[in-house]
């Protein structure tokens, strides 16, 4: 059944992906829930008509699918309070009232920091207790369930799903701060804050993208709970590039006939194995 979910989840993501970052905020929020609101009904009759296969399966869709299904929504809803009472003030009061609630967000996780460590250390010794529909003996306080989604959700699988919006909305804040002050971290015109040229890619885009799937696949970020869309945000920001919809791009790769699949990877190991031989001769 994980399978299902699995692909719900990606389905979300790339829906997500496709909005506009300009949308104005109350227009985001509804898209958002739309969106996720359709992914969540899914959930909910799929648990209805279907079990899982095991236990594991169980263990798995609580801790990590469904944390992320259900974390876009609250992203988006934290992400509009934020910015509807953004204050009309000066630099220095706009820039103090994304700190202070920066310091909120950091207020949630010290409240919550046994769990907090168990989700961000990927502990398992109680997964049985929060992850399942345990009915045994605890000896641990849980959190309880912030909001009715329509299935059954154990409070620790909503709690992640609220740590995942909080760190998301850190970053945000931090983006908007540096938005107030138009600073850009690490750049600055065409170059860097310790003196270097600017860096950027300028290769071919689809390269980019066999680059985030192999990183995805192969689990190299955040011991392999980063999501693909995240890692594909994480390399538009980084490379100063804009890849647009992610799927269509690796429609792109797999519609390649004559060529290999994977044909920037394959380029770059051969160069590798190149560079190798000549050292070494």
């Amino acid at each position: 059944m994980n399978e299902i979910f699995k692909k719900l989840k990606g389905d979300l993501l790339e829906q997500l992906s496709d909005l506009d970052e300009k949308l104005p905020p109350l227009e985001r929020l509804s898209a958002t829930n739309h969106i996720a609101a359709k992914a969540i009904n899914t959930i909910k009759e799929t648990l209805k008509e279907q079990e899982f296969d095991s236990e594991e399966d169980e263990i798995q869709f609580y801790k990590f699918i469904n944390p992320e299904i259900l974390s876009h929504p609250i992203e988006e809803g934290i992400r509009y309070n934020i910015l509807i009472n953004e204050p009309i003030h000066t630099v220095e009061n706009i820039v103090k009232y994304y700190e202070d609630e920066l310091k909120v967000m950091q207020s949630f996780f010290r409240m919550n920091n046994f769990h907090y460590q168990y989700f961000k250390n990927n502990f398992v010794e109680l997964d049985k207790i929060y992850f399942t529909n345990y009915t045994g003996p605890l000896t641990i306080p849980l959190p309880e369930v912030p909001y009715h989604i329509g299935y059954r959700c154990t409070p620790m699988s909503c709690l992640f799903a609220q740590f995942i919006a909080n760190e998301r909305i850190q970053h945000f804040i931090l983006q908007q701060i540096a938005k107030t002050r138009h600073w850009v971290p690490g750049f600055a015109e065409n170059f860097q804050s310790d003196g270097f040229p600017e860096i950027k890619w300028t290769g071919d885009i689809t390269n980019v993208v066999e680059l985030a799937y192999g990183i995805h696949l192969t689990g190299q970020i955040n011991n392999g709970n980063a999501s693909l869309n995240q890692i594909v945000r994480w390399l538009e920001r980084s490379l100063k590039i804009n890849i647009g919809n992610i799927q269509k791009k690796f429609t792109e790769i797999e519609g390649r006939k004559r060529l290999s699949f994977t044909r920037f990877l394959d380029r770059m190991k051969q160069e590798i194995l190149r560079k190798i031989d000549s050292d070494n001769s």
